[in-house]
């Protein structure tokens, strides 16, 4: 992939932790990094700080395999899934570390509609090519490979 430009690399820290924490409004959400790969995470409060627009939290990235749009969020899963695609639009005019784009969206309470959540999961893939996960906070640990669509 090209070379970020300098605001997107002052934006981005790299990591190499075996547990890759973001965290948001007290909400958080870690992937797994058993071969302390380098990870990027750009945090998009900074990169898209001139941005009025709707955004998500952060871009957690495997490079090479996936980079990941993470919005941690209250409950309002509307409004997360708008800032995910938001972020995503604005990914792809960047010079990404990945082909592959993945959402995340991790909410502190259970919305009323899991079978929405299905569709929504569906109609994501479909329409925009991307792999989302969505789930309430602290419920799982994320593999980077699952945000790839293939099994793991």
């Amino acid at each position: 992939m090209s070379k970020p430009d300098d605001l997107l690399e002052s934006c981005t820290t790299t990591k190499t932790d075996s547990k890759i924490k973001v965290e948001a409004h007290t909400r958080k959400a870690v992937f797994d990094n058993p071969e302390r790969a380098e990870i990027k995470v750009v945090d998009l409060d900074c990169w898209l700080a001139k941005d009025t627009g709707p955004k998500a939290d952060h871009i957690v990235s495997k490079p090479g395999v996936v980079d990941v749009v993470v919005e941690l969020k209250g409950k309002d899963i509307d409004h997360a899934l708008e800032q995910i695609l938001a972020t995503c639009a604005k990914w792809k005019e960047a010079p990404r570390f990945s082909k592959r784009l993945g959402g995340l969206v991790v909410f502190s309470r259970s919305p009323d509609r899991s079978a929405a959540m299905d569709d929504t999961r569906k109609r994501f893939l479909q329409t925009h090519g991307i792999w989302l996960e969505m789930n309430k906070n602290n419920q799982t640990e994320y593999r980077f490979e699952t945000f790839t669509g293939k099994k793991v």
